[in-house]
């Protein structure tokens, strides 16, 4: 009986060291991320812009946090975005885009325009930590900022059908031309919004922006930029620049985390796959490649090798390991990079074929 006893005894104390270890042992780049650029508050931070805060950093830390199983992080950033970017209700307002010091030396926001690709991440981060943490008031809230999105970020573009805005003002060209971001429209957040709003427009979104990567890529590479008129239908925004940078590379990033069984997978493999200067091969990512001719310059920062870790793993079957670290010379948005393409390459979360988001494991409460 004392044999079992202490059988007993040692199996528990097995099991509460493994325990332990796994908590210690949880995404390091998510801890680096949250001592390095969110306040006690819940503020991110963007040093290398004045020390601004931004909906897009907001956004992609809610979804890291909820990635994470960090509630506590998770309901801080929240209240400071509602608190600071939302005039105190983001079920009735859109948050604004930049808040910051101002002229006046005080701290507040600095252009009330939102951005329309925060607004997903923020609403489909909402959605899922209902789920995940069985509180109805998330939920309650992601319908409304959902539903304000399809009234608000949303056009009817004549012979195409609905399309997401980057914002809802300043990008309607003219009368008959419309600035859009193929980067702000990740597929599997439109089939997960398609089937939690039956009758909103996501579905006809996600067919309109597999038309827009396909007609304006050349040789794989897809512009940061793109116009759409009834005249020319899309074409690379030559004004803003025809490069594939700092925006279009998250263009790789969604497609290739998207469910391979998702049809706008297949369909936009061709349209993505020649970009030679993203293979394994290349260490030394260029800053910019120009989408007509295929000339690049300048040296990517840190960040987009996160980007297209998960693109090189899906097109080159390219096994990356993943930094214990986000680097010291990060700035906020490579960091940003780094949590959402190694985190997707270390399995720490997947999508399904219907965009839902599918945790590869319950990471322990900080």
């Amino acid at each position: 009986m004392r044999l079992l006893s202490i059988t007993f005894i040692l199996v528990i104390t097995f099991f509460s060291s493994f325990a332990e270890a796994s908590c210690a042992e949880k995404w390091p780049l998510w801890q680096d991320f949250t001592k390095g650029y969110i306040q006690l508050d819940g503020r991110v931070v963007d040093r290398g812009a004045d020390g601004i805060s931004t909906s897009e950093g907001q956004s992609y830390s809610l979804f890291s946090a909820l990635v994470a199983d960090d509630k506590v992080q998770f309901d801080r950033i929240l209240k400071w975005t509602v608190d600071n970017l939302a005039q105190g209700n983001l079920s009735i307002h859109l948050p604004a885009w930049k808040w910051g010091k101002s002229n006046d030396g005080s701290w507040k926001t600095l252009d009330m325009n939102s951005a329309s690709d925060a607004d997903l991440w923020i609403a489909y981060s909402l959605f899922h930590a209902a789920e995940q943490w069985k509180e109805k008031s998330y939920r309650e809230t992601a319908v409304a900022l959902l539903r304000n999105i399809a009234r608000r970020e949303v056009v009817d573009l004549p012979a195409m059908g609905s399309m997401l805005l980057p914002a809802p003002y300043g990008f309607a060209v003219n009368a008959n031309t419309w600035r859009l971001n193929p980067s702000y429209m990740p597929i599997q957040l439109l089939r997960y919004f398609a089937k939690v709003d039956k009758e909103g427009p996501w579905d006809e979104i996600a067919q309109n922006t597999l038309k827009m990567i396909v007609a304006t890529s050349n040789r794989g590479l897809v512009a940061d930029w793109v116009l759409y008129s009834v005249q020319k239908g899309f074409y690379p925004d030559n004004e803003k620049g025809s490069y594939t940078s700092y925006d279009a590379i998250r263009v790789y990033l969604w497609w290739a985390m998207l469910n391979q069984r998702d049809p706008a997978y297949v369909a936009l493999r061709p349209y993505l796959v020649d970009v030679v200067q993203f293979s394994p091969e290349n260490a030394n990512l260029p800053e910019r490649i120009n989408v007509k001719s295929g000339n690049e310059d300048g040296i990517a920062p840190s960040g987009f090798a996160a980007a297209i870790a998960p693109y090189r793993r899906t097109v080159y079957g390219h096994k990356e390991e993943s930094p214990l670290s986000l680097g010291g010379d990060s700035s906020y948005y490579d960091s940003v990079l780094k949590l959402l393409g190694y985190g997707w390459l270390d399995k720490r979360y997947q999508f399904d074929l219907n965009g839902k988001l599918v945790m590869g494991f319950k990471a322990c409460l900080n």
